[in-house]
Order: structure tokens, then sequence, then C-alpha cells
């Protein structure tokens, strides 16, 4: 058998974690990439403390004491709405099953743990632990009401998860979006609640991607300026991605909250307005291959780093 130090989750079309196997390879690391859409073509076998795989008629090996890190790509929510076959549906669930079960390597490090990132993804939680490390975040309330929306007031609504919905065979998600306090009152709220934030004016969105206590941080412009709505509305070839020092202080509250979260990566989302920074959201399983193709900041050496460090 092949004894695994290095195992790799994701799935065959994530372009970032072609760079990071990559990576594994140039090094002649011992590593294992499991695909989630190709789980069918794998057979594994989990017996007396071995987990085994069979992939192209190789065996690999991954026990308590070869696994030395996790880099974990696959999501912790299912949140497609699609209709799916019984088949399909068995494929879906027991398969998530069986990578939720990994969490059994408990002497291998995280990038990141299922069940921290679970946790991480709820909004108002990882809203409260950037607080109380001090980190400013913008007036919030999450509702399903227009009772406490001042008619005046500018207003950002977003989702309280990412909701991907399936119609006519097509997948979408919904942005966030500017409105006023009377544009709000005129739609309903009551089917689901939302995330309402107070609109920072004169804004410009910063991405601090992180990884263990590295901070890689960046702008996002069109045209050298700020984007008054969410940036990911904007064409791609309009944006321009400048990295960015950050403030000490501000760098030291960011690690903390990391910690707190027990992540050792994360894509957070800061708005600077009026000179201030402010907190808006991470992400633990945020996107970072189009940080690197546009900029020359090295994320997949610096996960690599952390994997075998």
């Amino acid at each position: 058998m092949n004894e695994v130090n290095h195992l790799i989750v994701s799935n065959t079309l994530d372009f970032s974690t072609d760079f990071v196997a990559a990576e594994m390879k140039a090094r002649n690391l011992k590593y294992l990439r499991i695909n989630r859409d190709r789980f069918s073509k794998y057979e594994v076998c989990y017996d007396s403390g071995i987990l085994s795989v069979r992939m192209n008629d190789v065996i690999y090996s991954l026990t308590q004491t070869s696994l030395k890190s996790v880099f974990f790509r696959a999501p912790v929510f299912i949140r497609s709405n699609k209709t799916y076959s019984v088949e399909e549906q068995l494929y879906r669930s027991q398969w998530s099953s069986f990578i939720r079960n990994l969490t059994i390597f408990t002497n291998a490090k995280w990038l990141n743990h299922p069940m921290y990132t679970y946790q991480a993804e709820s909004k108002i939680f990882q809203l409260e632990v950037a607080k109380s490390v001090g980190l400013e975040i913008p007036k919030t309330i999450v509702t399903n009401s227009i009772r406490n929306l001042q008619d005046e007031n500018i207003y950002v609504v977003k989702a309280l998860d990412t909701p991907l919905f399936h119609d006519n065979g097509y997948d979408s998600f919904t942005y966030s979006t500017i409105a006023s306090g009377t544009s709000i009152k005129n739609s309903s709220l009551n089917e689901a609640p939302v995330i309402i934030q107070e609109y920072l004016s004169e804004k410009t969105d910063v991405r601090v991607t992180i990884i263990g206590n590295k901070v890689f941080p960046i702008k996002i412009l069109q045209n050298g300026q700020g984007i008054t709505e969410d940036w990911r509305k904007t064409k791609k070839n309009q944006l321009q991605y400048s990295p960015i020092s950050l403030p000490k202080e501000l760098e030291k509250k960011l690690l903390c909250l990391m910690k707190r979260l027990n992540l050792a990566f994360g894509g957070v989302d800061l708005i600077i307005s009026h000179g201030n920074f402010y907190f808006i959201e991470v992400n633990p399983t945020g996107e970072w291959g189009w940080i690197e193709a546009n900029t020359d900041y090295k994320l997949h050496n610096a996960i690599v780093d952390w994997m075998v460090n």
C-alpha cells in the first residue's frame, strides 16, 4: 500500500485545488486527492483503524499515525434545491456522510475542520465573534419583519445563508442589494429572515485571505475606484485587484478572529468607509484561485507550507 501523509478532499472542477496538488507533487509529498464527483470510481474500506482507498488499481492507506494534514474543500451545507433521483440522493447523502466521518483522523491538521467550518458559516455567530475581538461591524439586524426599519435610511440586504435556486435547468443565487427603508417595507420579508445592515457610503471592498498566521489582503476596484454595490455584479474584466497593507492592530484582530473560530483558512471581507475598516463576513471555504491568478500572492504555497509544517 502507498502511505498517505496529506489528504485533499475536493472536486475535479476546483482549479484552486489543482494549484495545491501540483505543489505537493513538486515537493514529492505523499498525498492523495479524492474528488466528490468521482467517489463511485473509488473502492474504500475502513477496517481496524486503517482507511484504504483503491484508485486506478493503486491502493492508498491512511492511518492515525501516517496522516498529517487534510485540505478539506468539501462543503458542509447542501444548498441546492435541485430535485435528484433516488440513486443521486443515495450517492450524495452517503458519500457526504463518508467524508464527514474522515474526522476520525484526529491527529491530522485540518484546513478547515468540518465542525468548525459548519459553525463559522453561521453569519450571526461570526459577527458576534468579530465584535468580541474588537472588529468594527456595520449596524446589523437579522429579521423577517419591517418594524425596525426607517423609511429614509439606506440599507444593504443579504441572505442569512447563500441560497442556491434551481429553476428551468439553471442554478442561481442572490447578491447583496442596496435598498431604502421604504422599498424594503413595500416588499415581503415574512417568508424568511434576512440580514439588514446599514449602508456604508464611499466604500472600498477588501478581501483578506488568511492561511495560518499569514495575511494576504487586496483591494477590489473598478477603474481605480471603490464599487458602490456588490462587486460580484461587476464584469470580471472590469475589476482590478490591488495588494495592500493592513494596519498591524487590524491584522492582530483578524488573526484573533480566526483563532476564536478555529479556522486555519478564511476569506475575510472588509469594507473601508471614510477611513474606517468594517468587518463584513468570513468565508471558511472561500475561493482564492482568482486572487492568485491576478496578483503575485502564492496562496497555494502558503497552504502547502501550513500543511507540512
